[in-house]
């Protein structure tokens, strides 16, 4: 059967391969599914197109979905909609083809299973319009949904304005459809794309099971299948199990990026267990803390040469040490766990079971452990999937730390669930990325803007076709301008987004994307869906667009906590009007259309003669100029005849010309700057000192 899918963006929204005509056709392989949904249109542009659009195709059945636009509208009554429908379904059935009404006012399900009316998008006159709409598919024989997103209320499955479903919505819509084309077809749907993953490993499964022989993994001259590498995580999973003897051990990873992490990660997600990553700028202290509070199962390093992970680990030694390399020293080889060996059953792993220890980026005091659940990645992988518009066509440049949240967070169960490689790499060498990026045909790089300094560096740039890269995208620092420029200069065809997350947030909190970076360069962005944020004073009361304030995110969208350490998270968390929020101590400020942009952090904020000086602002400025790559800037006690100021600003600038004077930028800074935020001294370095998140450790600054 040829089957059409007629209505607004409810029927075109869900991305590439994601519409639920997409999942539709997945489910019923032998029939031909024909999306004819636009956005924005009511029932009279239904019908203006009705002849070219649907006739025109010569339908066996199809799918109507109309009403929301007319009632968003609210233009005409519902019954002039309802008189629409009646004619859309009689110019189709005079045709020959089966008719089906998919309505959107009806009652949802909420979790306990109960049908209750809806509440968000609906007044009276779509209540009335349902009425009607139900009065036209019985009287004409045709089947009929009140209302096809039922189950996609309070689930986090949508854009932004929580009505339009994204992929994993539209599998719920698609089990709504399915009795219906069940009935059309005489067919019985296949149990594929169903809104059942509920952990990174369904995620895993579904591309093994789905797309085995699409590449999942590329490490240099090793290139693995989902196939491929699934066969090697059941052999590591099993073999880890023996080794930490429990079915779900923690395992703290000690490595650089490589094929061996990406292997591990899937192991221990198959397995139900916690992945421990272990940031490799950490000094032995750190790690002693480390393991002290989390005390892992299994530790996993390169070689005998990793010292500070393997000292730390000395007092509280874990029941087993792995290393790539070995080289008999005792520890136990990587190689035995890619031996043959029978499967461990799967056992079952909840929601919200603990998935990822991620610990602060700190690099001398013990970092805290903040922990991530499975329920927490999968929202995550939808905001990712949101922000970026990431589809089962991307290829993704993996360069950042994979110790990190954006790999672990985002990068790898989101490639898992389109089904996408990642092509594993480290950002030692600009050129080298270049060449990965023509060589694979990268579509997506993420990464820290130190990074693509270094890649605007490279000599011949213009030589090397980037040409397949459509985002990149930035976040842990700000990005200068000048270099946002640079990159849209040299690489016209990708988007531009920064996008911006806590290792506290279960997910990216706001991002910046295309025209929107161009305008507002110096912006994270808006929020993404399902995220909530509010800005405060001192006194906790909401600021106005255009103020300075604290940056407070919605509890719901914060990790349930630190590891091992109860009430630590608490002392952040203020209740405001009856709800709780999370204090970042994060500086921020919104404009009129929503746009936030990050003024540094609380404990940052200079006091210069009593007035208050942000240093992000201060930064904004000297980065604007063309010989200026970096700048960061921070309070000094003022000593001397400016001691009354109380504090002064010192800003550490790294320059693209010598030839640039502390006096010079001093001067740039007084035409843009009042007197007061003007930095008293300028320290030119090589480098600025940054943690492996990509933030400067302003601590480490130090004039000479």
């Amino acid at each position: 059967m040829k089957i059409v899918c007629f209505g607004d963006s409810l029927s075109s929204c869900g991305g590439e391969n994601g519409r639920f005509s997409d999942i539709l056709q997945d489910r019923f392989p032998n029939h031909v599914f024909i999306n004819r949904g636009v956005g924005g249109e009511g029932f009279t542009e239904g019908r203006a197109r009705l002849e070219k659009d649907v006739l025109g195709e010569h339908p066996d059945a199809v799918l109507i979905e109309f009403g929301a636009n007319d009632w968003w509208r609210n233009e005409r009554p519902p019954t002039a909609w309802a008189s629409d429908l009646e004619d859309l379904v009689t110019a189709l059935q005079r045709q020959g083809a089966r008719v089906a009404v998919v309505g959107v006012f009806g009652p949802y399900l909420d979790d306990q299973g109960r049908r209750l009316p809806k509440v968000y998008g609906i007044d009276e006159r779509a209540v009335a319009f349902q009425k009607l709409e139900e009065q036209v598919a019985r009287k004409h024989g045709c089947p009929y949904i009140a209302n096809f997103q039922e189950k996609l209320v309070g689930r986090r499955c949508c854009w932004g304005d929580q009505n339009h479903p994204n992929e994993y919505g539209n599998r719920h819509v698609a089990d709504a459809l399915e009795p219906i084309i069940e009935t059309l077809t005489g067919d019985k749907a296949r149990p594929t794309r169903k809104p059942t993953l509920l952990t990174t490993r369904d995620m895993w499964r579904e591309a093994v099971a789905l797309a085995p022989n699409r590449l999942a993994a590329v490490d240099g001259d090793r290139r693995l299948t989902f196939a491929e590498a699934d066969a090697l995580t059941e052999r590591i999973a099993s073999h880890l199990a023996e080794l930490s003897g429990v079915a779900s051990p923690k395992v703290a990873v000690f490595l650089p990026n490589c094929l061996e992490y990406f292997l591990l990660y899937w192991a221990v997600a198959r397995l139900g267990g916690v992945i421990v990553p272990l940031n490799t700028w950490m000094k032995k202290d750190s790690l002693a803390g480390i393991y002290r509070n989390v005390r892992p199962e299994i530790l996993v390093v390169r070689s005998p040469s990793d010292a500070a992970p393997l000292e730390a680990a000395a007092a509280l030694p874990p029941k087993a040490i792995l290393a790539l390399e070995p080289r008999d020293s005792g520890m136990a080889d990587w190689k035995t766990l890619l031996r043959e060996t029978p499967a461990l059953p799967l056992a079952p792993i909840d929601s919200d079971a603990l998935s990822i220890i991620m610990h602060t980026s700190g690099t001398t005091a013990t970092p805290k452990g903040a922990m991530m659940r499975h329920s927490d990645l999968m929202f995550n992988v939808m905001a990712a999937i949101a922000a970026h518009q990431f589809s089962e066509r991307d290829v993704h440049l993996l360069v950042n730390p994979m110790f990190h949240c954006t790999a672990l967070y985002s990068s790898l169960p989101t490639a898992a669930y389109t089904k996408t490689p990642v092509i594993i790499a480290t950002p030692r060498d600009p050129a080298h990325l270049l060449e990965l990026v023509q060589r694979e045909r990268i579509t997506t790089f993420l990464s820290i803007p130190s990074v693509f300094h270094q890649l605007l560096k490279v000599k011949d740039l213009a030589s090397y076709d980037v040409s397949s890269l459509r985002v990149i995208a930035y976040a842990g620092s700000p990005m200068p301008v000048s270099a946002i420029r640079k990159l849209q200069q040299q690489i016209p065809g990708a988007e531009l987004h920064n996008f911006f997350g806590l290792t506290e947030t279960i997910s990216m909190t706001h991002v910046l994307t295309g025209e929107e970076a161009k305008q507002r360069p110096d912006s994270i962005g808006r929020l993404l869906p399902f995220v909530e944020a509010r800005i405060v004073d001192e006194r906790n009361v909401e600021v106005a667009p255009g103020t300075v304030g604290e940056l407070l995110f919605a509890r719901e969208n914060v990790i349930p906590g630190y590891y091992q350490d109860p009430g630590r998270l608490e002392q952040a968390i203020v209740e405001l009007g009856g709800r709780q929020w999370f204090r970042t101590g994060d500086l921020a400020m919104t404009d009129a259309e929503g746009y936030c942009f990050i003024r540094g952090r609380k404990k940052d904020m200079i006091i210069v003669g009593g007035e208050n000086v942000f240093s992000s602002e201060v930064e904004a400025v000297l980065m604007t100029h063309s010989h200026v790559e970096e700048a960061v800037v921070k309070g000094v006690p003022a000593t001397g005849a400016s001691a009354f100021l109380g504090e002064q600003i010192e800003a550490y600038v790294v320059r693209s010309d010598a030839a640039l004077t502390d006096q010079e930028l001093r001067r740039y800074a007084f035409e843009h700057l009042p007197s007061y935020k003007v930095p008293s001294r300028i320290v030119f370095l090589t480098a600025l000192p940054r943690n492996p998140a990509g933030k400067v450790v302003k601590d480490e600054l130090r004039a000479p």
